[in-house]
Parts: structure tokens; C-alpha cells; sequence
């Protein structure tokens, strides 16, 4: 039986409306694969208008995929940059909620952004998409310093994220400034015992609809592999990692075992953990996440911006 929820009342109603509506019965894989040709047919969402009264951004075409950048109005420098990975279990495209997290950010942190349509599961190989991302911060790097970047991806992005930096130390590239990995997916395998135990603990994701959503991602490769399950790549060399949590995800499990990882390793790590919280709580319209968007603003200013100057949001 699943523990109490702790938390704000909008957090533990969120809990009991997911329970309620039976979200997990959802994850099968005929409704899966029909959830995703729906977004297919609906598109990514694009940046609101909130967004683009914020922000100058900028629309171009790179290595294939459609990338947004959002900076300054005044065309100004920023403290530092930022290369977002979007999550949605490698086969969804960018939703509003990702792009009212950016806008929260940008006014806590007055960063910039690069968003890049990274190729889509099932129709792009693995081993394309990490390419895809590669060719990505390559470009960047051509303009902005990489000790004043950041690599920040939520769920399957997190994933891709770190697997990125792992790239990067396999092809003797430099490293971002930080890292930062929110409610990240780690381990496509879903086979480790603390994970499954935590089954009842998640209102939303199961091991099984996990697993139907990394076999269509892996293509032919094995779900242990460290390019699409960085968990079991090399640790070493990486950038300072934050990587944040909650204890009601199904994912929970691996954020302690990156964590445990990177400190055998003797790499900066930094762990942020909420109690109650689900799997990406931070991108919802909650309490906790606007707290959770503060302690992630903080890290970054803290990081890129020594003097400490916060920028607060409106």
C-alpha cells in the first residue's frame, strides 16, 4: 500500500485525481503508441505569448531538427546558457508545461536558452538522437564558452542529458559548467529491485509501461546500453551534476543510485529531493514546484552568478 502523500493540499488532490482517473491502466502499449501518433498529429507546442513578451527568440533550422533560441529583447549579454532536453519518454514532443518552466527560469536566472526538437522514438535510432544533441552543444560551443553553459533536461531528457556529457568525455570534448537533471531516466532496464519496490509509491508510471516506452526508444539496442541508459556509463570527468527528485516517483531509486555513482567516482554532486513530490513535479502547477523552480534558480545563480545578484520573477 502506497505511503500517505505528503505535501500541499493542490499536491496531495494531484495524488488522489491521478489514482482516481486510473492514469497507470493508461500506460498499455496499444494506448501508448496511440498517444503517440495523437501528439504526431497535434505537433510540439510552441513558445506562448508570455513567453515571446519575455524574450527575443529565434527559429532556425540545424543537423535536421527545428531548434528555438529565447534571449534578451535588448540582445544583451547573460549570466550563462542554456541547452534544454526536453522530456517525454524520448517519443513526445515539447509540451507547454516545458516552456512555462523556461519562462520561470529565465526570470529567476536572466539565462538563455537553446531548445532543440531532438529526434523522436520510434521513428529515429538512438544512437541519431544522441548524435543530434551532440551536434547541438557543438554549435554552441562555437559562440559561448562552455564553462558558461548549462545542460538541464527533465525526465527522458535528463537522461539524454547526462548521456550527453558522457559523449563528451568519451570524445575528449569539454564539459558545460552544470549539469542538471530533474526527475531524470536513468535506467531503461527498470529491472533494479529498489525501483520496482517502489512501485506503490507512483501514481502515474509502471515498470511495465516504462519498459514498452524504452523498447521503442532502444530500437536494437540493448536497454542496458550506457547511450540510452547513461546509469551504466562512465562517471569520471563529468561537469558538477544536480540532479532533483521526488520520493513519489517510480524513478526515485535511480537518482540515488546516479548519486551513489558520481560519489565513488569523486564527482560534485548535488541531490535536491522533495518528499510526496511525482515524477517531474517541478514542470506542474503546484506549491512545491515553485519552490522546487526557486531552489533550481538558486543553484544556477549561485553557479554563474558568484556575486550572488537573483533575479526574481515578476
Amino acid at each position: 500500500m502506497a505511503k500517505a502523500v505528503e505535501g500541499s493540499l493542490a499536491a496531495r488532490s494531484l495524488h488522489g485525481l491521478f489514482r482516481l482517473l486510473r492514469v497507470k491502466d493508461w500506460a498499455r502499449p496499444p494506448v501508448l503508441k496511440a498517444l503517440i501518433r495523437l501528439s504526431r498529429h497535434t505537433g510540439p507546442a510552441l513558445p506562448p505569448a508570455r513567453l515571446r513578451n519575455l524574450c527575443e527568440i529565434r527559429q532556425d533550422m540545424a543537423h535536421g531538427d527545428r531548434v528555438f533560441h529565447l534571449g534578451p529583447r535588448d540582445g544583451g549579454q547573460t549570466p550563462f546558457h542554456l541547452l534544454y532536453l526536453h522530456g517525454g519518454a524520448y517519443s513526445f514532443a515539447i509540451s507547454f508545461l516545458h516552456w512555462r518552466f523556461l519562462e520561470d527560469l529565465i526570470r529567476r536566472t536572466g539565462c538563455s536558452v537553446t531548445v532543440p526538437f531532438y529526434p523522436l522514438a520510434p521513428e529515429n535510432d538512438p544512437r541519431d538522437v544522441l548524435a543530434s544533441v551532440l551536434a547541438h552543444y557543438t554549435d554552441l560551443c562555437a559562440r559561448i564558452a562552455p564553462e558558461r553553459m548549462a545542460v538541464m533536461g527533465d525526465s527522458a531528457g535528463g537522461g539524454l542529458a547526462l548521456a550527453l556529457a558522457q559523449a563528451l568525455v568519451s570524445a575528449g570534448r569539454p564539459q558545460p559548467g552544470q549539469i542538471v537533471l530533474l526527475s531524470p531516466w536513468l535506467d531503461l532496464t527498470m529491472e533494479d529491485p529498489a525501483t520496482l519496490a517502489h512501485r506503490p509509491h507512483d501514481p502515474v508510471i509502471t515498470p511495465e509501461a516504462a519498459r514498452v516506452a524504452a523498447r521503442l526508444y532502444a530500437g536494437d539496442l540493448p536497454l542496458d546500453d550506457p547511450g540510452i541508459s547513461p546509469l551504466y556509463g562512465e562517471m569520471r570527468g563529468l561537469a558538477p551534476v544536480a540532479v532533483m527528485t521526488g520520493t513519489a516517483d517510480l524513478l526515485n531509486p535511480e537518482a540515488h543510485r546516479l548519486v551513489q555513482r558520481l560519489e565513488a567516482a569523486g564527482q560534485p554532486i548535488d541531490l535536491l529531493e522533495q518528499a510526496g513530490m511525482v515524477h517531474a513535479w517541478m514542470l506542474l502547477p503546484l506549491p512545491e514546484a515553485v519552490r522546487a523552480r526557486g531552489q533550481i534558480g538558486d543553484l544556477l545563480n549561485a553557479r554563474f552568478r558568484p556575486e550572488g545578484k537573483v533575479t526574481h520573477p515578476a
